[in-house]
């Protein structure tokens, strides 16, 4: 009895694994929310981690010259983290390398024919144009040594010292849709600050800011050589600097952005018209106006289709109604920006025939 209850607990337990490798080595990784996201890549033409601002005596007493953290891979740290914030927000992601060999295999970078092989419904392009981190010290005391790093102090008559560092990320990210049509082109930015000031009569010890603030809160870490001692993307990077702060804003908000051009498109009842080509004066060539806003329940990202009016068919010589020819689809566009309760502006997305101010805009069929 006992060895046929062994054997059961032997099969089930060889069950849950043959279920867990099959899940851990299929792509893609899966989430909750259901949509497949690849990252194919992220560029790095940043100006990395200048330090200070003044890198020579006498100002190299006041201003620190740092280090560029030069073992931190910010291209591949950058896609790994945005696959992680990902996954945690419930979507599937396509691994890299799955990623990396079609890439190898296609000769033009074709985001349709990618989108299509990988099953994506977003796939996202990166390229990080600032990760830089600068720092200022003074002491009205003149050049002070800071031996450790991590204290400055103002002499014993007194006087004016502070430190200011500021971490700033700046990553411009373009989307594109399960078609291969681009739905979002922006830079996403954050700038996290880090300052302590004293001014004051008498012996003082001045803290950088890597110690403890007032609330007995560990700031965050900004000293180089600590920096360089720390691996890009890990959670102390992510939790612990003042440049993983910065970093993992700039996450946040390019998946919020993400999850906003997924949100099913809600059923717009209204019906409206355009009433204003772009002739490259106040709007594109390929934008119009429609009559139709923030009150009809218009939101930017969302796709309407352009119709004919139905056309009353007469007899010329009788004048007797012949019928009615139904209106007829001439093209799809996109709201980009809503301007009033009942004004947007659109671009033209999609057009069979010219499409004319006075042409019919609603949900498309």
């Amino acid at each position: 009895m006992k060895m046929r209850l062994n054997i059961k607990l032997l099969i089930l337990f060889t069950i849950i694994l043959a279920i867990v490798y099959v899940f851990s080595s299929s792509s893609p990784v899966y989430g909750q929310k259901g949509e497949n996201v690849a990252v194919l890549y992220f560029t790095d033409h940043s100006r990395f981690d200048s330090g200070g601002l003044l890198s020579f005596w006498p100002f190299s007493a006041i201003f620190g010259t740092g280090k560029n953290r030069e073992k931190w891979h910010l291209a591949s740290g950058f896609r790994d983290m945005l696959n992680e914030k990902l996954v945690q927000s419930g979507y599937n992601i396509i691994k890299a390398d799955e990623i990396d060999q079609l890439l190898k295999e296609i000769k033009k970078e074709n985001i349709k024919i990618l989108a299509t092989k990988l099953n994506a419904d977003i796939i996202i392009i990166g390229d990080i144009r600032k990760f830089e981190q600068h720092r200022a010290r003074a002491s009205s005391q003149g050049p002070t040594k800071v031996a450790s790093g991590e204290y400055m102090s103002i002499g014993a008559m007194g006087g004016v010292g502070g430190f200011y560092y500021s971490s700033t990320v700046n990553i411009h990210i373009i989307m594109y849709d399960s078609s291969g049509e681009e739905i979002e082109n922006s830079d996403f930015n954050s700038k996290k600050d880090l300052q302590d000031f004293y001014m004051g009569v008498g012996p003082a010890t001045y803290h950088k800011g890597d110690t403890k603030d007032e609330a007995g809160k560990k700031n965050p870490i900004v000293d180089y050589n600590k920096l360089d001692n720390i691996k890009f993307g890990s959670d102390e990077f992510k939790n612990d600097t003042l440049f993983g702060l910065a970093t993992m804003d700039v996450m946040d908000k390019i998946v919020t952005r993400l999850g906003e051009h997924l949100i099913p498109s809600e059923i717009i009842n209204a019906q409206g018209k355009i009433i204003y080509l772009g002739t490259g004066d106040r709007l594109k060539e390929n934008e119009v106006y429609i009559n139709l806003g923030a009150s009809d329940g218009i939101k930017p990202g969302i796709k309407l289709g352009v119709y004919m009016e139905e056309l009353k068919l007469t007899d010329p010589d009788s004048g007797k109604e012949l019928g009615t020819a139904p209106e007829e689809k001439i093209g799809i566009i996109k709201v980009t920006r809503v301007e009033a309760d009942h004004l947007s502006i659109a671009e033209i997305v999609e057009s069979t025939k010219k499409i004319e101010r006075g042409n019919l805009v609603k949900q498309a069929d």
